[in-house]
C-alpha cells in the first residue's frame, strides 16, 4: 500500500471513528433526557452508565485513530501491526 493509500485508509478510519463518537454523544444525550440526574430508578442508572462508558470508549478510539493519522500525515510514521489490528477490532 503506497502512502497515498495509507493517508486515504486511515482517513477512513478516523472518520467511522468521529461518526461512532457522535452516534455514542447523541445516545448519551438521549439517555439524560429520557432519565434526568437524579432519577432513582435503576433503569435509568444502569442506561446512563452504559452510554457513558460507550462515550468515553469512543472518545478514546478517535483519541487513538486521530493520533496515529496525524503521525502518518506530519511524520510519515506508518502505524505498526498491532495499531492495525487494533483499528480492525475497533480498538479493542
Amino acid at each position: 500500500m503506497g502512502h497515498r493509500e495509507m493517508e486515504a485508509h486511515w482517513r477512513s478510519r478516523l472518520a467511522d471513528a468521529k461518526l461512532r463518537l457522535d452516534f455514542t454523544r447523541n445516545f448519551l444525550q438521549e439517555v439524560q433526557r429520557d432519565f434526568p440526574l437524579g432519577d432513582p430508578s435503576p433503569d435509568g442508572q444502569f442506561a446512563y452508565q452504559k452510554a457513558l462508558r460507550a462515550e468515553r470508549h469512543a472518545q478514546e478510539e478517535y483519541t487513538r485513530v486521530l493520533r496515529l493519522y496525524t503521525q502518518l500525515v506530519l511524520d510519515g510514521k506508518i502505524p505498526d501491526a498491532h495499531e492495525w489490528r487494533n483499528a480492525d477490532a475497533g480498538g479493542a
